[in-house]
C-alpha cells in the first residue's frame, strides 16, 4: 500500500515537473509593451486643440501576423486618487486574451493613471448626468487606442473588436455607435454609467431615463454583432435595467447576445476583474472572436515564429 502511495506521489511530481517548462513557454508566447497613445482633443471654450497621451500597452503573441485586434477598456474607480493612482489592471485578462492568437491593446483614458489630463469622461451631476458627453470624450479616447493598434505592422487593421468592462464597456458601445472602419464586433462587460454608492442602495443609477436614451442612441446606429456578460448579482447594473438597454438593440434588429451569469463573489460588479474568473468567461468570448474574427493568424501558434520589432 505504501508502494502504491509513493509511486503515485513521484508520478505527480514528474508529471509537475514536466509540465512546468511547458507552462512558463505558453506564457512566454505573450509578449507585453508599453504604448504612448496620441489623442487628438478638440478646442474648448478657452482651452485650444491639443494631443494628448495616453499610457498604454500592447499584448502580443509570437509570430508575424498579422492578427486579429481587440481593444481593452477600463472602468472608473471612485475618487480622484483611486483614478490618478490607476494602472493597467486588466493584465491577466490581456495575456489570456493575446494567448488565444490576438493583439490586445489597453489604454488609460485622459485624466487616469499615467495619462494626460484632465479627466475628460464625466457626465456631471446625478441629478442631471450627460451620459451623451461622457460617451463622446470617452470614445474619443478609445477611438485613438484603436487607431494606434490598427496601425502596428503585424496587426490585421480591418479586424477589430472593442472589449470594455463597466465604463469602458460603455465606451465601447459609444464608439461601435460611431462605425470606426475595421470593427467586427463588441463585447461588453458590466457595461453602463452613474452608478453612485447611493444610488445603488436604492437600486438604480443617477438619471435612468438619460442612460436608456443614451443607449437607445447608440443602438440606433451601431451594426457590428454584441456581447454582453453581467453578473446576477451587479449591484451597479442590475440585471432588469440591463435587459432595457439590450431592448434597445433588439428592437432595432442589432445582433446582440445577452449573458448573466451566474452570482459571483460579494459583487458581481467584478466579475471581469478577478483573474480567477477568466476561466469562466474565455470560452463563450472565444467564440465570439473566431466569429468575429475570422481567418487571422491564429495558426501561427502552433508555429511560432520572429517576434518582429517592438511597436
Amino acid at each position: 500500500m505504501m508502494r502504491c502511495t509513493v509511486t503515485a506521489l513521484m508520478q505527480a511530481l514528474l508529471c509537475a515537473a514536466l509540465a512546468w517548462p511547458m507552462v512558463e513557454q505558453a506564457r512566454a508566447e505573450v509578449q507585453q509593451f508599453d504604448a504612448r497613445i496620441p489623442v487628438w482633443v478638440p478646442e474648448a471654450g478657452s482651452t485650444p486643440a491639443r494631443t494628448a497621451e495616453l499610457a498604454g500597452h500592447v499584448y502580443r503573441p509570437r509570430g508575424l501576423g498579422p492578427w486579429g485586434l481587440i481593444v481593452l477598456s477600463h472602468g472608473t474607480p471612485s475618487g480622484k486618487e483611486a483614478r490618478e493612482a490607476m494602472t493597467d489592471r486588466y493584465g491577466p485578462q490581456a495575456r489570456a486574451l493575446a494567448e488565444l492568437g490576438y493583439v490586445v491593446v489597453t489604454g488609460l483614458r485622459r485624466g487616469y493613471g499615467a495619462s494626460d489630463g484632465p479627466l475628460a469622461d464625466r457626465y456631471g451631476s446625478c441629478d442631471d448626468p450627460d451620459y451623451g458627453h461622457a460617451a463622446q470624450e470617452a470614445a474619443r479616447d478609445v477611438a485613438a487606442i484603436m487607431a494606434y493598434g490598427q496601425k502596428l505592422p503585424y496587426v490585421e487593421s480591418t479586424h477589430v473588436v472593442l472589449l470594455g468592462k463597466s465604463a469602458g464597456g460603455f465606451a465601447s458601445l459609444a464608439l461601435a455607435a460611431q462605425q470606426p472602419a475595421g470593427l467586427r464586433g463588441v463585447i461588453n462587460f458590466a457595461g453602463g454609467r452613474g452608478s453612485q454608492q447611493q444610488m445603488r442602495e436604492k437600486t438604480s443609477v443617477c438619471g435612468e431615463a438619460q442612460l436608456l436614451k443614451t443607449v437607445a442612441g447608440f443602438a440606433a446606429t451601431s451594426q457590428v454583432p454584441q456581447l454582453w456578460i453581467y453578473a446576477e448579482n451587479d449591484s451597479y447594473f442590475r440585471p432588469p435595467l440591463v435587459r432595457q438597454m439590450a431592448q434597445s438593440y433588439l428592437a432595432a434588429g442589432r445582433k446582440l447576445t445577452l449573458v448573466f451569469v451566474p452570482p459571483s463573489g460579494a459583487e458581481g460588479h467584478q466579475f471581469f476583474d478577478r483573474a480567477a474568473n477568466i476561466g469562466q468567461w474565455l470560452p463563450q468570448v472565444r467564440e465570439f472572436l473566431m466569429q468575429q474574427l475570422p481567418g487571422t493568424a491564429a495558426a501561427q501558434l502552433q508555429n511560432p515564429q520572429s517576434l518582429g520589432d517592438k511597436p
